[in-house]
């Protein structure tokens, strides 16, 4: 396998192929030949999808003296289906990345260069272990299609409603407690379709404010004797009354009698 694979770069590199498929290869470590000499300058499509890999390089060490940075050319990058835990900083210098797949890895965290990927287009990081995503995101300002799904994420990040040409926003699976309120002052025509529908369909509204509520409420339970019903049934009901507030600050202020 080793030989074969030495084969299949050593070709590409000679022949300046701009494509290069290594799906399927059971890897186990990212091929350093593949950043060796400048033959694979050329490189505009990699693909290296159903493998087993952990990292970008064999060891930290390698960032520095072979980086998938040295790919200029690369405009896709497909490494989904491995076992990735780590993507090096050096990913930032993919300056003609147009289309990443990370989706289905064992990925924790992105790491803030990917905001230097001004030519992005597509990122795709579903089925991962993501917490969080880096702040440095919105400076991806090609950015159209992001698919987050299948998480750990509990929030959407408001720096990404600053995303000039986001299209599309997919983060379905995740463990969503709210949304930024920025969402409010986008368009229909600028809004992710994926949310449109989510925002004109609140799940109520604020006791306190009347501002709508859609992910996440604060409920405040009134025993009905301390109600102005109370009279009306002498005291003789367990029943209680449930308000629904926006925020801890509408929570601790709102009264029935106010």
């Amino acid at each position: 396998m080793a030989s074969e694979l030495c084969k299949t770069i050593s070709e590409a590199k000679l022949e300046r192929h701009k494509n290069l498929f290594l799906n399927y290869r059971n890897l186990h470590h990212f091929p350093l030949e593949l950043l060796k000499d400048e033959g694979l300058q050329y490189l505009e499509r990699l693909y290296m999808k159903r493998n087993s890999l952990t990292t970008l390089v064999r060891q930290p060490l390698y960032c520095d003296i072979f980086s998938i940075g040295s790919l200029v050319k690369l405009q896709f990058l497909d490494l989904s289906d491995n076992a990735l835990e780590i993507v090096c900083p050096e990913i930032g210098r993919l300056r003609s990345l147009r289309h990443l797949r990370l989706a289905n890895n064992q990925l924790k965290y992105l790491p803030a260069e990917v905001g230097d990927l001004r030519e992005l287009q597509t990122l795709d990081i579903s089925t991962n272990r993501l917490i969080t995503l880096p702040e440095r995101l919105h400076m991806c300002l090609s950015l159209q299609y992001l698919t987050a799904d299948r998480n750990h994420l509990w929030y959407v990040p408001r720096h990404l409603c600053q995303l000039p040409s986001l299209n599309e926003l997919s983060m379905a699976g995740n463990r969503l407690a709210f949304l930024p309120l920025d969402l409010n002052f986008l368009t229909p025509i600028s809004l992710p379709k994926s949310l449109l529908e989510l925002l004109h369909c609140p799940l109520g509204h604020c006791h306190r404010c009347s501002q709508p509520m859609f992910t996440i409420v604060y409920p405040k339970l009134f025993p009905l004797r301390e109600t102005p019903m109370a009279g009306l049934h002498q005291g003789r009901t367990t029943v209680s009354f449930v308000a629904y507030c926006c925020s801890t600050q509408c929570l601790q202020t709102f009264d029935l009698l106010s």
